[in-house]
């Protein structure tokens, strides 16, 4: 009995703690990759979905400007959106690390913790 109490403990604090750290590790990597941080940090300032007008050959200063002002506003929605994904996906990261640094101290006490249980629900059972 005491040998198994001695390989769960040390299951516990060693290949445990790495299979968790693991986990939330993957955790962070699908949701960086799934909201394409660096890529849209990279294509911040682009044309949304490559949006945009070309412009006429020749000197017509109204379409010019027409072309000029589509053009901007489009760069302006594009940044707007990948700045609103990429804001999702940094506080999903963060609650990822949150959820990961709050599983890894549960983790640390968790047995004493169902001892502690067990111990006292023996006591009200006496």
């Amino acid at each position: 009995m005491f040998r198994l109490i001695l390989s769960y403990f040390i299951w516990h604090y060693t290949q445990a703690f790495k299979d968790i750290f693991n986990l939330f590790r993957n955790f962070a990597w699908f949701v960086y990759h799934f909201f394409s941080i660096k890529v849209l940090s990279k294509t911040l300032f682009s044309p949304w979905r490559k949006l945009n007008e070309s412009y006429e050959k020749g000197w017509n200063l109204n379409a010019f400007f027409e072309t000029l002002v589509v053009n901007f506003i489009m760069r302006i929605v594009g940044f707007l959106v990948r700045l609103f994904i990429i804001l999702t996906g940094i506080i999903s990261l963060a609650f990822v690390s949150i959820v990961g640094a709050t599983v890894f101290i549960a983790w640390i006490f968790l047995p004493f913790i169902i001892t502690l249980l067990f111990v006292s629900s023996l006591r009200l059972l006496i």
